[in-house]
């Protein structure tokens, strides 16, 4: 038949779950006993689903529609990508009270916008020991001065008055 979609035909050859699998592998980042499950295949165990995602995958139209995925996913990481999903996680981590990786995420994003600059210093040579005195020295002393805190109490409160 001369007039007839070669994808469309190939398309024809998967099922619904499998289009499912197909579908739930790529966003389960490859895992497919997840992507079974989610795709509607029922098991008694992990195994089962396990060895229902391993036979899907040696099919050779889901394997080709899987690299066609991944094809698609791979020319979509850049900056852009990487803040705006950056960003999703931030939302999506504090919604569901995970604020270890909500935080991570900003902090991220910040670096990411410039907002924090990572410092090293490369020293080159030998030290001595009157360099490392001296060093040691400049540490006591910036031990010993006290901490302002002015700039955490601007909003106007005392630590006793935080806590009523």
């Amino acid at each position: 038949m001369p007039g007839n979609n070669s994808a469309a035909i190939k398309r024809a050859h998967l099922s619904r779950k499998q289009e499912a699998f197909i579908r739930e592998y790529d966003r389960s980042n490859g895992n497919g006993t997840q992507a079974a499950r989610k795709a509607g295949y029922s098991a008694s165990s992990d195994a089962v689903l396990a060895q229902q995602a391993y036979e899907n995958l040696r099919k050779p139209e889901i394997r080709r529609r899987l690299a066609v995925l991944e094809a698609q996913n791979a020319v979509d990481y850049g900056p852009k990508r990487v803040k705006h999903r950056l960003h999703e996680i931030s939302h999506a981590s504090q919604a569901a009270g995970q604020f270890g990786p909500a935080v991570r995420s900003e902090e991220l994003l910040g670096k990411a916008a410039g907002m924090w600059v990572e410092q090293s210093i490369n020293l080159q040579g030998q030290l001595k020991d009157e360099h490392i005195q001296a060093l040691l020295e400049i540490a006591r002393q910036r031990q010993a001065k006290p901490i302002d805190l002015a700039d955490d109490q601007s909003n106007g409160q005392s630590d006793d008055t935080s806590d009523q």
